[in-house]
């Protein structure tokens, strides 16, 4: 299985323990609170935690992020962005976190609880990052990830990776901008794909690997190569027999 192939690498010599070539990188995605988002926000402070409403985070630790594959329970834990981009926090009340990256969020947050509490740190995690992986993969379904970012490369290495007649040269990516939903064609054969603005996933997009056209065929072939071989190797012992005894 071939990805991010360049040309004429797998014919000429390659240079090992060193630089073999340099491109540059597209930056990671900056992701914005949107509607409907769930967000788990978490304050760290010195001011004792009775008089932090964000403390129970602390205390239920790693377990309420736990289960990454079913991200669909993210909805039972933390607080939603409404339709006009507001979020109602305990302590400060409503704030407008739509349009907002989460380093914005996160200062935008820790300026207001400055006045209430000691060195407040704060740290804001999506909930309900959800994608889809579809077509030639081993395992297609919806998956969820507390990252901030995701390539489609770990999005398709989630899903088990693409089968072996999956096309990496031609993978449909449907992203809703807008309102509109675009369709995207990847390559990932091409080394070239790192730099491409569509390296990193976005919330509810969704990857199909399509199949090579050839598949059917090949298919057919690889199931029935067995029969023929075994037709052709008794075919050609009828053959020298009936040779031997003339």
């Amino acid at each position: 299985m071939t990805y991010l192939k360049h040309e004429g690498e797998l014919k000429e010599e390659v240079t090992y323990d060193s630089v073999y070539r340099e491109v540059p990188s597209v930056p990671m995605a900056l992701n914005t609170l949107r509607p409907f988002d769930q967000i788990l926000v978490e304050v760290k402070t010195v001011t004792p935690p009775e008089y932090n409403p964000f403390a129970y985070v602390e205390s239920i630790g790693g377990n309420n992020i736990a289960n990454i594959q079913h991200p669909e329970q993210g909805s039972l834990l933390g607080y939603t962005v409404d339709e006009n981009g507001m979020v109602d926090l305990p302590l400060v009340g409503e704030m407008e976190f739509g349009g907002l990256t989460y380093t914005q969020a996160e200062k935008k947050l820790k300026e207001v609880l400055k006045g209430m509490m000691d060195q407040p740190a704060v740290r804001i995690k999506l909930l309900n990052f959800r994608f889809s992986v579809l077509g030639e993969v081993m395992r297609p379904g919806i998956y969820g990830t507390y990252s901030r970012e995701i390539s489609v490369l770990e999005a398709i290495a989630k899903a088990g990776g693409a089968k072996e007649f999956g096309n990496r040269a031609k993978v449909k990516l449907l992203r809703k901008v807008n309102g509109q939903m675009q369709t995207i064609y990847l390559n990932l054969n091409d080394e070239l794909f790192i730099t491409s603005p569509y390296y990193y996933l976005q919330q509810e997009d969704v990857l199909v690997i399509l199949p090579i056209k050839r598949r059917p065929t090949l298919e057919y072939i690889q199931r029935n190569v067995s029969i023929v071989a075994s037709i052709t190797a008794a075919i050609v012992s009828i053959v020298t027999l009936i040779t031997v005894n003339k």
